[in-house]
């Protein structure tokens, strides 16, 4: 997806409404892996939201597992705050997990661009690829993005269907 595509999304979503994202990254593969592997996500997620604002960073924060107060980006620098954040070049969207009930996640690999079986990937797979993070917030790069649209029932029901 081109910049200017992502910066028409984020002007015509209200901040913190859930939307469908959808991007293809390549995977980080162990030295010597015969094949590109890539892997493909559809999600439900937020942008435009504000990170101190969260109950749950606001609970993190009480609890001391977060600092007392905020320390910034760890990496890069904001663009266009709360939403693109620019680093050695490239710019990527901040993104929270939505609040939609209604959908889960969904992760494809492709190898060479044929659809494979986590199992049949995982062994030329890095182990970061292999974790599930569960995070607060997390960033896409905007070239890697492939659908960014308003959450409506029909875009309910047809990720429900996949």
């Amino acid at each position: 997806m081109e910049l200017i595509q992502v910066r028409q999304a984020i002007k015509e979503t209200p901040k913190g409404a859930n939307i469908v994202c959808e991007w293809t990254r390549p995977c980080k593969t162990r030295k010597g892996t015969p094949a590109i592997i890539t892997k493909a996500v559809r999600m439900v997620g937020r942008m435009g939201v504000e990170y101190d604002n969260l109950g749950a960073v606001q609970e993190k924060r009480d609890n001391g597992e977060l600092p007392a107060v905020n320390a910034g980006l760890p990496w890069g620098q904001w663009s266009e705050y709360p939403w693109l954040i620019e680093h050695k070049g490239k710019h990527y969207l901040r993104l929270y997990n939505g609040t939609s009930k209604l959908t889960t996640v969904k992760a494809t690999f492709y190898m060479d661009g044929i659809e494979a079986e986590k199992d049949r990937v995982a062994p030329f797979l890095l182990a970061s690829e292999l974790t599930e993070k569960d995070g607060d917030c997390f960033c896409c790069e905007v070239g890697n993005l492939t659908r960014i649209n308003h959450e409506t029932i029909e875009m309910v029901e047809e990720m429900e269907m996949v």
